[in-house]
Parts: C-alpha cells; structure tokens; sequence
C-alpha cells in the first residue's frame, strides 16, 4: 500500500467552510474518498487529527496523508426488502431513506445491491461488479420506488428503457417556498466551483423537469416532480434553481435543522413490461417522516 502527502493553505474565501468540502474542492478528489482519508485520521493541522465537519481559518496549514482505498465487495445483507411488485424478471421494492443503492467508499453496508443478493440468492452481472441487477439508482436519502433485474435480458431491456425515456417517474417532495406549476428546461452540469455539487449550466446537459404544486402553507409546498432526464441531483438542482430547494437538502439547501434527511420521495414509476408487455404502474407510499412534517406545518 503506497502513500503521498499533500499540504494546502487555508485562505480567506475558505473561511466559515466546512472541511470536507474545501479538500474535496481543493484535491480534485470524490467527497468519499476525502470522507475515508478522515475516518482514517490522516487529515492533521499542526499534528492535530481534525474532522470533516471542523471549521477552519486564513493561514492554517492542512497536511493530508494519501492513502489507497481498500477493496470494495458488495456482500450479501440480510435486510427485509419492502417489495411492491415481483416477477420471474423483476422486482420492484420501497427503498428506504439512508440505504444506499450499492456499496462504495464510505458507505459498505446498507445497500439495496446486498439486501436484494441475499434475497434472491444470484444476481445478473453488469459492467460493474458492485451493482449487479441494478437497474437506476436513487440518492441515500432519497426513499421510494427502485428496481431490480433478475435476469441478464432483463437487466438490458430495463436499462434500455431508462436510456430512451420510456419509464414515467414521478416523485413527491417538500420544498421550501411557494414554487408554483412549471417546466424547468435547464441544462445540468458539475458545479464549476465545488466538485460534488451539480448546477443549471450552459455548458450543461439537456434536462427538463415538470413542477405541480398540491399544497403550500407557511413558508413550505408539497409538490409533484415528474423528470423527463436522469441527470445527477435533476430535481434538487432544478427546485434550487427556481428559488424553492427541498427541505433538508444538504447540498442545495440552506442549513437548517427543520428536517433530518433529504424530503424526496420516488412516488411512481410507470413503464411497459418488457416481456409480457403489459402496463405497470407501481407506486409507493410516502414515508412517515414526511407526512409528519407535514402534520407539524398543517400542509395537509
């Protein structure tokens, strides 16, 4: 296992900044990897072990020690699969918030790859050996409908759907402000200042998302989004952009203690069968947390 150090000095414009996101930023590396170099104690300013989350200020000296990524396997985990729809092809489940789609840096277990490994006992390979049978993926915090394959033709078939545009995906979130009906037609891209985030770019790629307002009271709407793109964080980064980011979005929202977890919810999808050709419609129903948050503001 080799190793390299990397100093970087700390700047005005870096102050009042978390940690994670400046070295992120600054190394040009994933935020999960900078999250591992933490856990492993090799990020020190004056010989003090410091914490992703540290504040830090103009002048102060950041030494970061490299260290390569151990091997990661996706492993089989024994955890209940809420399950909506299952066939000799498919199956379509209820992920819930804080599961993670597959395993990577940072977050090894919990994840519905290994959830539905165990369960179903086999699973067909992909490009990635990480994500066998994974059709999409949803965000950690993002709960809601997800599928998986079970057959190799069945995971091409439903990836290919995915690519055309064929699956009809609505979603439900909490945001906040009053956003009103609405396409947003905005080309998403990464961030040109901070590496994890994505923004409404030129230079971005076409994404287009339909915003229905059902209900707003006190400061806050419940909406349905229906994203015709799959772009990375098309949603979030489309309600920001409209002045209306979602409740308890760490990334594209302002700090706020209000909600524990991102409040968006994969509702619905909707899709012709590949196989027996008939309509599916699948949807699941919105967590607790976020019908309490509701209850709480009466946005019912």
């Amino acid at each position: 296992m080799t190793s390299q150090n990397s100093s970087i000095i700390i700047t005005k414009e870096d102050e009042g900044l978390r940690l994670d996101h400046i070295l992120t930023n600054k190394l040009d590396k994933t935020r999960s990897y900078i999250h591992y170099l933490f856990k492993e104690k090799l990020i020190t300013c004056n010989s003090k072990v410091l914490k992703k989350s540290n504040m830090v200020k103009d002048g102060d000296l950041i030494n970061v020690i490299f260290k390569e990524l151990p091997e990661v396997k996706l492993k089989k985990e024994n955890i209940p699969l809420d399950i909506l729809f299952e066939d000799k092809y498919l199956i379509i489940c209820n992920k819930p918030a804080g599961m993670v789609t597959h395993p990577a840096i940072g977050s090894l277990r919990n994840t519905f790859a290994g959830a539905l490994l165990y369960y179903l006992k086999t699973l067909p390979q992909s490009d990635d050996p990480l994500r066998p049978g994974i059709v999409h993926r949803l965000d950690k915090e993002t709960s809601g409908v997800i599928i998986g394959a079970k057959t190799t033709a069945a995971l091409t078939a439903l990836q290919k759907m995915f690519a055309e545009r064929k699956v009809k995906k609505t979603y439900a979130a909490i945001c906040l402000g009053y956003i009103k009906d609405q396409s947003v037609n905005g080309p998403i891209g990464r961030h040109p200042k901070d590496r994890k985030a994505m923004a409404v770019i030129e230079t971005g790629k076409e994404a287009l998302t339909d915003f229905i307002l059902h209900k707003k009271h006190k400061g806050y709407s419940f909406i349905e989004a229906k994203p015709h793109t799959g772009r990375t964080h098309q949603i979030r980064v489309h309600a920001k952009s409209v002045g209306c980011p979602i409740v308890g979005d760490p990334l594209y929202g302002p700090k706020t203690k209000k909600a524990e977890r991102l409040f968006l919810h994969a509702e619905k999808l909707e899709f012709i069968h590949p196989f027996t050709n008939k309509e599916i419609s699948i949807t699941a129903p919105l967590p607790n947390d976020m019908k309490n948050f509701w209850n709480l503001h009466k946005l019912t």
